[in-house]
């Protein structure tokens, strides 16, 4: 519902590909060269993710060896056991095997390129993402290639979480989705890690850093793994094009900011205006299903949304003028004024700051349309 910035292409990007390919290190059955960063000596990790340390230069890698698990889907399928990870991705999936070898040698850019690529459905369909997978053995490539519950259990995944700065779930706009560390070390967690591309259809994406979106719980179960795709939150919103508007059912006295019963009025999502992508509308349309947004809205938040109207009602223009009269350091526009009346950033930007910006913004919008403001 709201977007988030791709972390790694921002401030920290450089930290968090750090962290991200240590955490490859220790767990997939490819050799460093195959995938870590390179320079001029050769295929490199930093030690624990830290660019401060000094860098490694592995020689070996992780030794292919069959789990329980594994062995366990390959006698049930009676088929004989592959001995090293090209013969399991090739019995799995012969062109996911076609897309990452060449004469029995890994493609760097191939392998890098799955890891790292945007899991949008522009982007898959260009890029020849999508394989084939044998089902009775696809898990073998989550048990032995891209086991992401191994990655996942690794001591400083969670710093990895914490790094991407998603602090509000993007699906719901609801719930915190804060990691936050201890004074003892240890991470604390408020969220689970969606794949946007789930696991069991694309295992190949399950290690794949954009493919990874904090969520809420609540939202995550939710979504489920269908081939109804949600709008992916690193590209895409509901902006402008969807807002949340209130429909008197049988009193309009909220509009003057009076509290009023839940069932007196109603939060909905609207359109507003052409969407000129009908791929665009129907993600918006499976995302509001799937996560029951509508529901969510209409029967949760009117006491909210009545708290809105109170203050714009009480706290007036020409109030917010008289503070920036008052206080030319400090606020530069009603809006900023106004976030410290909501208490939170609403605008546009910083939709992910806190809980329900979003609903705010758009209520917001509306009472100014209603009151017909004018810039001062």
């Amino acid at each position: 519902m709201i977007r988030i910035s791709p972390p790694w292409k921002g401030p920290r990007a450089d930290d968090i590909w750090a962290l991200y390919y240590f955490l490859l290190y220790k767990m997939l059955p490819f050799a460093p060269e195959d995938y870590l960063p390179i320079d001029s000596r050769g295929a490199y990790y930093y030690p624990n993710g830290d660019r401060t340390k000094k860098k490694r230069y592995p020689t070996a890698h992780k030794k292919f060896k069959l789990t329980k698990t594994s062995q366990d889907i390959l006698s049930k399928a009676k088929v004989p056991a592959p001995n090293t990870p090209e013969e399991l991705i090739e019995l799995v999936s012969p062109q996911l095997h076609q897309y990452l070898y060449q004469n029995h040698t890994v493609q760097r850019e191939k392998l890098r390129e799955l890891l790292t690529t945007e899991t949008d459905g522009k982007t898959i369909q260009a890029k020849k993402l999508e394989f084939s997978a044998k089902s009775a053995l696809s898990k073998l490539l989550l048990t032995q290639i891209f086991n992401y519950d191994s990655f996942s259990r690794q001591n400083l995944f969670p710093q990895l979480v914490q790094m991407t700065g998603v602090e509000v779930c993007p699906y719901c706009n609801r719930s915190f989705t804060t990691t936050v560390r201890t004074r003892k070390g240890e991470y604390h967690r408020q969220n689970q890690v969606d794949h946007y591309r789930s696991k069991s259809k694309f295992p190949w994406f399950a290690l794949t850093l954009p493919n990874l979106i904090p969520a809420c719980g609540n939202c995550n179960q939710k979504k489920g793994d269908d081939e109804q795709y949600v709008l992916y939150p690193y590209q895409e919103e509901f902006g402008e094009q969807y807002q949340f508007h209130t429909t008197p059912i049988s009193s309009t006295a909220y509009l003057m900011g009076q509290m009023v019963k839940p069932d007196e009025f109603e939060v909905t999502i609207e359109r507003v205006g052409p969407v000129g992508d009908p791929d665009y509308d129907q993600r918006v349309q499976t995302s509001i299903e799937k996560f029951g947004l509508d529901v969510l809205y209409r029967e949760s938040h009117n006491a909210y949304v009545c708290a809105i109207f109170e203050q714009r009602y009480i706290f007036n223009n020409a109030y917010l003028d008289s503070l920036i009269d008052s206080f030319p350091g400090l606020f530069k526009s009603r809006e900023e004024a106004r976030q410290l009346l909501y208490m939170k950033r609403y605008d546009a930007e910083g939709l992910g700051a806190a809980p329900l910006a979003k609903l705010t913004h758009d209520i917001d919008e509306e009472i100014s349309r209603l009151y017909m403001d004018k810039k001062p």
